[in-house]
């Protein structure tokens, strides 16, 4: 049957080690972001320039580190999902066609947003997007592995 093929080890290890670079990469860049002054003060000028505020408000610090901890978590959200909901797959359930065309469209999704950030200055951008591309590989080497169960 086509979605009879279980999870292999090692692609499972893959995974697990893809979304722990792409967590580990996005936390040391938020950590990066919130310890330098020099970012907060343009995050400020950019805030103040837009004219999204109220007029009289200047955003403080808190607010600058609650605006990257939601950006943290947005980065985070997809990677992390995959990799439970991947071990959850090993552990109790099987491999079909519906899990590798959704977590293949939400990977892509998650690299759009990583990719249309163009923050080329930052070595954790490459690395996060490299991290993407390797998850998305392996989800799609996955296929080949339902084909081969097929095949027997």
């Amino acid at each position: 049957m086509f979605g009879n093929a279980k999870l292999s080890t090692k692609k499972l290890y893959l995974i697990m080690a893809a979304s722990f670079l792409i967590i580990l990469f996005s936390s040391l860049e938020v950590f990066m972001r919130v310890k330098d002054p020099l970012m907060f003060e343009n995050w400020v000028a950019r805030a103040m320039s837009s004219g999204d505020l109220p007029s009289g408000y200047t955003p403080v610090f808190d607010d600058y580190v609650v605006a990257e901890l939601f950006r943290y978590f947005f980065k985070i959200a997809i990677p992390m999902g995959f990799a439970v909901f991947s071990y959850y797959t090993y552990v109790k359930l099987r491999l079909s066609g519906i899990f590798i065309f959704v977590w293949t469209v939400l990977l892509a999704g998650g690299l759009a947003y990583t990719v249309f950030e163009l923050n080329f200055g930052s070595v954790f951008y490459y690395l996060i997007v490299a991290a993407y591309l390797l998850l998305i590989g392996a989800v799609l080497s996955l296929s080949g592995d339902m084909e081969n169960v097929r095949k027997k």
